[in-house]
């Protein structure tokens, strides 16, 4: 993926000080932290290796170690402490509190207006940005939260907006989040038995089970890997993906020697996404995960029996 010179700049200020207190970590894990490939993160070390105080001898430069996969500081020089949010990151970080706050439950809303108090005394000037709520609140916000914060599972009759038909669902909610001018939660799917994504404008009642266990439901290790998104290769006729749906793209890589695009998304409805998918022919194929890439080649072939009439 593309980058200018000043994320990469920013990502190498922050690099040394981490580094700091994490000595002796992987590559592998060090390119996990900062969100990038491990070649870009060895760049970047290489970078920072010929950094250093004027004079730009051995003894001025950042000395560190990384040969064998694993990296340590010996000499910081002037790169010991994280360095402070500019002005600009401290107001998109109000902005973006003052946002959240208008879609959490009193509770929340407590605790963040805490967070905004400690932030504000290091400006000059008291907040002057109102994020001003342009969704209905859900009358079942606050049970949510409690379930997520309790490891708690819900019974829930939900409407879908694909079939309009109410289903009922035992649910294990894992995140609340907002896209799309629209508040989801993600959560375990006990009747499905899958990841599913709700929109909670839809959730027409709510129960609350207690911390009965649900049968599939991801365990803490594996809940990183569950509420990760699809993996999908976009060719040059299918770009238009990318300009329509920028909300829901996590990354993207240019694929060498090609115009491809190789496309992380965030994780999104898998009806959706297979919908999207044959919509766009073949310009768009599933590469991650196998399962609904399978899926989708399963629908491709049964159209093409329909189609053929076989």
């Amino acid at each position: 993926m593309n980058e200018s010179a000043l994320e990469r700049t920013a990502r190498a200020l922050d690099l040394v000080p981490y580094l700091l207190e994490h000595q002796g970590i992987s590559i592998t894990e060090l390119a996990n932290v900062f969100g990038v490939t491990e070649k870009q993160i060895n760049q970047d070390l290489v970078l920072i290796h010929m950094c250093g105080l004027p004079g730009y001898t051995p003894l001025e430069l950042i000395d560190m170690y990384y040969e064998d996969g694993y990296v340590t500081v010996s000499d910081p020089q002037s790169f010991k402490r994280p360095r402070k949010m500019g002005r600009s990151e401290m107001v998109s970080i109000l902005v973006s509190l003052d946002l959240l706050k208008s879609m959490r439950s009193d509770a929340l809303r407590n605790e963040i207006e805490e967070l905004q108090t400690k932030l504000l005394s290091s400006l000059q000037f008291e907040n002057p940005f109102v994020v001003v709520q342009d969704f209905d609140d859900s009358p079942f916000l606050q049970d949510l939260e409690r379930a997520i914060s309790k490891s708690s599972t819900l019974r829930i009759v939900y409407l879908s907006g694909n079939k309009d038909e109410r289903t009922e669902r035992i649910i294990f909610p894992l995140e609340i989040y907002r896209a799309n001018q629209a508040t989801y939660l993600n959560a375990w799917c006990q009747t499905s038995n899958a990841d599913r994504t709700f929109r909670l404008d839809r959730i027409i009642s709510c129960e609350l089970l207690g911390n009965s266990d649900v049968s599939g439901a991801p365990g803490q290790r594996d809940l990183i890997l569950e509420q990760e998104g699809a993996v999908i290769l976009i060719n040059k006729s299918a770009r238009n993906f990318v300009e329509d749906n920028r909300a829901i793209i996590k990354n993207i890589e240019e694929v060498s020697g090609s115009e491809e695009l190789l496309v992380k998304l965030n994780p999104v409805d898998s009806d959706w996404l297979v919908r999207t998918v044959l919509g766009f022919g073949g310009g768009i194929s599933v590469k991650e995960p196998l399962e609904l890439a399978n899926d989708i080649t399963s629908r491709v072939q049964a159209i093409q029996k329909v189609y053929l009439g076989k």
